[in-house]
């Protein structure tokens, strides 16, 4: 019988302790590995997205919240910029593709935006690795044509059981509080549906951007395009621009008044939430967000890469140090729960050890039987909160899912998890020094004697 068995058979003999142990060091594994995989595969996923669009363009304010609002469809918008604006934008010889985001209604607590069916025809690739992406691929029907026709994302369809040919309203603001307005006069009706992405495309409806005008078209230059909540007909803008915005309203219902408003809405007094922005080169976004803030005084610009991982760096990326800190913490427990049941075997089976010497058994063979059981231990409670960690992020990442869009692959180890697994893997080998080197010390003449 070889070593690996001796010490296998002495695990299962004491199968309670034996289990209290694995299940001890597979509570900090399963933290470990839930947190470095929902760290992992969060970041990748923003990143990803954050990769489509090369800058963002809004109302001043926090960058972080502009492309959070309008990249990720997460809080509220800054506010709104001028129509104007985006027509410069577009004329920029760097920009590649610029895209209209407007924004500020909601459906089933799903964010409408409006924007162009060029953006959803729009050839979107990974910028780094240039593979296709699919996130506005078609699944049923056809994308919109005209305003009032919306194009859903596929968890829209599961959720809300919307068809093609639905018509569905609108509901002013992002969250139904009760007295929220219902667009009940200007419906939308389903042209077509998206293919499931595993991005917050699956939790949007896209429609054509000048339905957000129609549908608010007895309160443009108010809320519609924040998503805040107000009177119809109140002027919204945050900050100092609150009064500008009311005086472009003025000038827009003025020139609509005198029949001056053109055949696309009157787009000269229109605004906007945001623009999203291909340039010619992803290199050209730091020297292209400087230009913009410089020459476009009421907008901000902001590189969704950059803002995404200055978030995760300042605020994700600490909470994620404290919880492997505190997983290692676990395990540092873990282990001394090894070296103590390890030591009080050695004391209850000193005579089996001394047997083992009396029949052959070398030092260094006593010592390895110990060390092998707590590799034993150690290895299942590794196995044990993989498992555990895998279900636990299983679990986070279908709630993550449901609110955000985002679809975490658990099954994808990665270098941080190997070197974490290798660590707790020699300290659970540590824990089993102690015991070790007192089996070494084994009087076998005392030990026999007292049989």
């Amino acid at each position: 019988m070889t070593l690996w068995h001796i010490a296998w058979n002495y695990l299962w003999n004491r199968k309670l302790t034996t289990f209290l142990t694995i299940v001890s060091v597979a509570l900090g594994v399963a933290l470990i590995t839930s947190v470095l995989l929902l760290h992992y595969e969060t970041e990748k996923r923003f990143v990803e997205e954050g990769q489509s669009f090369d800058v963002a363009v809004g109302a001043k304010g926090s960058t972080q919240q502009l492309v959070l609002s309008t990249v990720y469809f997460i809080g509220q918008p800054t506010g709104t910029i001028q129509y104007s604006d985006f027509e410069r934008l577009q004329k920029e010889e760097e920009v590649l593709a610029a895209f209209p985001i407007n924004m500020g209604d909601s459906y089933q607590g799903f964010r409408i935006v409006g924007t162009t069916r060029e953006m959803l025809e729009f050839n979107w690739v990974n910028r780094v690795t240039e593979e296709r992406r699919g996130t506005f691929d078609i699944d049923q029907g056809d994308y919109f044509a005209k305003p009032l026709e919306a194009v859903i994302g596929a968890a829209v369809a599961i959720e809300s059981q919307l068809r093609i040919g639905d018509e569905f309203a609108s509901m002013h603001g992002f969250a139904d509080m009760g007295f929220s307005e219902h667009h009940d006069a200007k419906p939308y009706k389903v042209v077509g549906i998206l293919k499931a992405s595993a991005t917050p495309n699956d939790r949007a409806i896209f429609v054509d951007y000048n339905s957000i005008y129609e549908v608010h078209d007895d309160e443009y230059g108010t809320p519609s395009l924040s998503g805040a909540e107000s009177a119809p007909g109140a002027n919204y803008k945050s900050g100092e621009e609150h009064s500008e915005v009311g005086e472009h309203a003025e000038e827009a219902d003025h020139a609509a008044g005198e029949g001056h408003a053109d055949e696309e809405h009157g787009h000269a007094h229109k605004q906007l939430t945001a623009a999203l922005l291909v340039l010619e080169s992803p290199a050209q976004r730091f020297e292209f967000k400087q230009r913009i803030i410089n020459d476009y005084p009421n907008a901000v610009a902001a590189v969704p890469i950059d803002e995404i991982q200055q978030l995760y760096n300042q605020l994700l990326g600490t909470a994620r140090q404290v919880m492997v800190y505190i997983g290692f913490l676990v395990m540092v427990i873990s282990s001394i729960s090894i070296l103590i049941g390890l030591y009080l075997s050695i004391i209850q089976r000193k005579r089996d050890l001394a047997i083992m010497r009396a029949l052959g058994a070398t030092s260094g063979e006593i010592v390895g039987s110990v060390l092998i059981e707590a590799f034993w231990v150690t290895l299942l409670g590794i196995l044990a909160g993989y498992a555990s960690g895998l279900a636990l992020t299983w679990g986070i990442g279908s709630f993550l899912a449901s609110k955000i869009g985002f679809e975490v692959s658990v099954f994808r180890p990665t270098a941080d998890m190997i070197s974490a697994y290798s660590a707790i893997l020699i300290m659970g080998m540590i824990a089993g020094i102690l015991p070790a080197w007192q089996a070494y010390r084994t009087d076998i003449a005392r030990d026999l004697a007292e049989l």
